[in-house]
């Protein structure tokens, strides 16, 4: 079997991208879901499902700030995150940054009526952050995958 040039391997690696960003943000929203339908206590396994939240969080912010495929070659990076991605992931990182803050907003005003712990703010706020990038980085990466 040939090898496939760098350019090819950049471009299926794109729709690739736009595939798995549409699973990655189903799994990171139905894990919150989970979160709080079933609110963490003190067993072993609930620190877990926090330690779990916190590591997912953090990688998903690490490819949406970077653009993600760490493990490829330096060439191959480069192609995978052209201008138009870069573009993209700028949107979707602004979009995250404002459904942030006006989580953080309606939750302060909110906490006069609704008793929340720090940790389900901070939670709640991170999550509606990365949550609102994961679905506008998405939607624009699949967007230009039809467009072709």
């Amino acid at each position: 079997m040939a090898e496939r040039t760098i350019s090819e391997q950049a471009e299926r690696l794109s729709r690739r991208r736009a595939r798995m960003l549409t699973v990655l943000t189903v799994f990171y929203l139905a894990q919150q879901l989970a979160f709080f339908t079933s609110p963490p206590g003190p067993r072993m396994v609930d620190h877990f499902r926090i330690g779990a939240w916190a590591a997912m969080s953090a990688v998903l912010l690490a490819a949406l700030v970077t653009g993600g495929f760490w493990l490829r070659k330096p060439e191959l990076r480069a192609m995978v995150n052209d201008e138009l991605s870069r573009a993209h992931r700028a949107d979707a990182l602004a979009t995250g940054f404002v459904l942030s803050m006006l989580s953080g907003i309606v939750l302060y005003v909110l906490g006069t009526t609704i008793a929340l712990s720090d940790r389900e703010v901070i939670h709640l706020i991170v999550s509606a952050g990365i949550g609102g990038a994961l679905i506008r980085y998405s939607m624009l990466e699949r967007r230009d995958e039809r467009l072709g």
